[in-house]
């Protein structure tokens, strides 16, 4: 004469968080603040949190100020699903110094001189050098190259772009007296 009974058990399901997928990015110094979480691939959760070589505001890469390495993005889960991380590896490249302007003032009849030493600040050695004549060692030889404008270049690593530097050359000519003589002359002449 007992009657069937039922229990009830309720079934939840918690969806894991999706931190995306790992990127990477190659950033010059000088380059404008990025976007982390753009860098993740998927289609990641919002509102994780990011930890890294240095502090993240705003889900952004500053790499002025901000150290490479790699960054942690990190989304909570519900319990019993675990938190979930996804990772963006930032390399950030420093752009080439091709020095400072410079300039020299040689006479046609000097030796030759290095148009490097005449850069400023402190340039990056390996640069190439073009001007108005073919540059050789990075010499200026007065007697067979024209005067104008030289300019070093430095090669920079992507993304940062090639960086110059000219030397303004001057090359004056020794006035010209002419060649000895002599001449007889009567003293009543």
């Amino acid at each position: 004469p007992c009657p069937d009974e039922s229990a009830t058990v309720t079934v939840t399901i918690n969806t894991p968080p999706d931190p995306g997928t790992d990127g990477s990015i190659t950033l010059c110094s000088t380059d404008a603040a990025t976007s982390l979480f753009a860098l993740l691939g998927g289609t990641p959760d919002a509102g994780g949190a990011w930890s890294g070589p240095s502090a993240v505001v705003g889900g952004m890469i500053d790499p002025a100020t901000m150290n490479a390495g790699v960054y942690t993005y990190t989304v909570t889960g519900t319990a019993p699903c675990p938190n979930e991380t996804a990772t963006v590896t930032v390399t950030i490249n420093t752009p080439p110094d091709p020095g400072t302007p410079g300039a020299i003032t040689l006479c046609s009849t000097d030796v030759p001189a290095s148009l490097f030493a005449q850069l400023g600040g402190t340039p990056d050695a390996g640069g190439a050098w073009t001007g108005p004549s073919p540059v050789v060692g990075g010499m200026i030889n007065p007697a067979t190259m024209n005067a104008g404008v030289y300019t070093y270049t430095v090669t920079g690593t992507a993304p940062c772009p090639d960086e110059t530097a000219p030397v303004t050359v001057t090359i004056n000519t020794p006035p010209d007296p002419g060649t000895p003589r002599a001449i007889t002359l009567c003293s009543t002449e």
